[in-house]
């Protein structure tokens, strides 16, 4: 049975299993054989089936140009001319600084028996999106691919992939240093998508995959796309039989995982700048602004969808108000929910009446009222204990003192 077979074999099932329990003992075999001569008329011939060219022994090189105008899914690739990256990155990089990464491997371990035999790069030119494809076509031509795509990799002012900082990266960092290589990727700041889509997303869809936000944003659905788990298999087959089989389909598939990087970074740029966009998760956003220094993108992403909160998120917002001292906007959320008799919200309204107002008298009612209803709570106790005192204190000299006959 060929690998197609097989695919569609699986496809008929409900729950298809990962690869076959063999597929990385096999891979591994291969690995552990070392590496193998390849012949320059083997390379010339994939490469002629592929259309792509043999820049060293045992590699291929595929390119594909796409026009600015190119559509990926609903997105244009101009989108990413004008968005609003700073809000993904530490500093805002040009579009013509970044570089689309993404590997093809054989297996997801990691660590140093995983080869990446798939480097797909892409960036900005002025002509399009440049995308560069480096397939092995054995093992000794790792050296040679890692080689022939540093000038891009050393150019790259930012990374861009999806997973890239647990996986994609740290696995070529270890490939250049097995080879005795000067990796230009170490330190090079970097945006995975993984992140900021996990941040706006992971409460409102089954799961974060590239695929589930490609069909969700970009408006793109694949059409019979190779089974990511299914790679490693058709790579360690080809090296075998030296059969290109689904090769070409690997090489499609790596293609549109690296051209939704483009699409999807601009997408959710806009998410992440544009409060009340794409239906995103505004309190986690909100975090996610908060913590990058951002406070009042934190509170923009929270007041779009003011109508749409629960308390939590009213109570968040407030608070994030008070870290501004926007106290009417504080105040507008406050007091109805203390009149609902929200905890929090009345304790909030307390130390607002205390320390700002100085309205010891309104202080000490809300506090009377939480200590009625959490009679054991002793922060309740001594504030109420404070405010009486401070309220004494206050009445005493706005009336010159106690009175002696």
């Amino acid at each position: 049975m060929d690998l197609r077979q097989r695919i569609e074999q699986l496809k008929a099932r409900q729950g298809a299993a990962p690869a076959a329990p063999d597929t990385d003992e096999r891979l591994k075999r291969l690995l552990d054989q070392g590496p193998r001569a390849t012949k320059a008329s083997d390379d010339a011939e994939v490469a002629a089936r592929l259309g792509g060219t043999v820049p060293a022994t045992g590699v291929v090189l595929v390119e594909h140009l796409m026009p600015l105008g190119h559509r990926h899914g609903r997105v244009p690739l101009t989108a990413l001319l004008d968005a609003p990256l700073a809000v993904l990155a530490d500093v805002a990089p040009a579009p013509d600084e970044l570089l689309f990464l993404d590997t093809e491997t054989t297996g997801l371990a990691g660590g140093t028996g995983t080869l990446a035999f798939l480097l797909g790069l892409a960036r900005l030119e002025a002509d399009g999106l440049r995308l560069r494809q480096y397939f092995l076509t054995g093992f000794g031509g790792e050296a040679a691919m890692l080689e022939h795509a540093r000038p891009w990799l050393a150019e790259a002012g930012q990374l861009v992939t999806y997973n890239g900082k647990s996986f994609d990266v740290p696995l070529l960092v270890t490939r250049h240093r097995l080879r005795r290589l000067a990796c230009p990727l170490d330190g090079k700041p970097h945006i995975d998508l993984l992140h900021p889509t996990r941040a706006a997303f992971a409460s409102r869809w089954q799961d974060c995959r590239l695929q589930r936000a490609e069909v969700e944003l970009l408006g793109l659905v694949r059409e019979d796309d190779l089974p990511g788990w299914l790679v490693p298999q058709v790579w360690g087959d080809f090296v075998r039989t030296r059969r290109l089989g689904e090769v070409a389909r690997v090489l499609e598939h790596n293609r549109l995982d690296v051209v939704s990087l483009a699409a999807l970074l601009a997408e959710m740029a806009r998410i992440h700048a544009r409060p009340g966009y794409a239906n995103a998760d505004a309190q986690a956003l909100a975090r996610r602004q908060l913590k990058a220094g951002r406070p009042g993108q934190a509170i923009a992403h929270l007041d779009a969808v003011r109508d749409r909160l629960g308390t939590d998120g009213l109570l968040e917002l407030a608070r994030l108000h008070r870290r501004e001292a926007r106290w009417p906007a504080a105040l507008a959320i406050w007091q109805p929910l203390a009149e609902a008799g929200v905890v929090e919200a009345m304790l909030a309204l307390a130390k607002y009446r205390e320390h700002v107002e100085r309205d010891f008298a309104g202080a000490l009612a809300l506090c009377s009222v939480l200590v009625g209803r959490q009679p054991g709570e002793p922060e309740y106790r001594r504030r109420e204990a404070r405010l009486r005192a401070r309220l004494a204190a206050s009445e005493a000299t706005s009336t010159g003192g106690p009175s002696v006959t």
